[in-house]
């Protein structure tokens, strides 16, 4: 059973249990497990903190722009992703203020983009950074024995 009470959605629902004492099967109702005003402060708290991730790497970004730092590098890259995941989850939570039951019944577009695209994001981070990692350890784990490596196979390919 759904109830919609100012711009909350309260799902109720009745099960049956018997207990062992009597034949007879009682209502019970399952509560919440989070009251609504922790779910609000909880909203609230998570929309400023994405909003202040959005706004520090946007302002990364700028920085990159204003000094010409290189425009396509993995700092870029990761920035800009970065930007679309806190951007997509800052109007995802910002979102529930407004109404919460249209949150939850969006077309499949909107709700690809809002549930599923940021975790997609976090993947592409993932690989991103395994990327970084791996071209960038190599030479600051072993820069004598890759150098080294890198000579002789120059030698002997001459």
């Amino acid at each position: 059973m759904l109830f919609l009470l100012e711009n909350q959605v309260s799902v109720s629902v009745w099960t049956d249990s018997s207990s062992s004492s009597s034949s007879s099967s009682s209502a019970e109702l399952i509560q919440a497990a989070v009251p609504p005003s922790v779910e609000l402060g909880l909203t609230v708290l998570y929309t400023v903190l994405y909003s202040l991730l959005f706004v520090f790497v946007y302002l990364q970004l700028w920085l990159i722009l204003r000094y010409g730092y290189k425009r396509f590098s993995y700092q870029s890259v990761f920035l800009f992703l970065c930007l679309l995941w806190s951007a997509l989850r800052t109007t995802l939570f910002s979102f529930y203020f407004k109404n919460v039951v249209q949150a939850n019944q969006l077309q499949p577009l909107p709700f690809w983009l809002l549930y599923c695209f940021p975790v997609c994001l976090q993947f592409f981070t993932l690989c991103l950074l395994n990327l970084y990692f791996a071209q960038v350890s190599p030479t600051l784990l072993f820069p004598i024995e890759l150098n080294l490596f890198l000579f002789c196979n120059v030698l002997h390919n001459i």
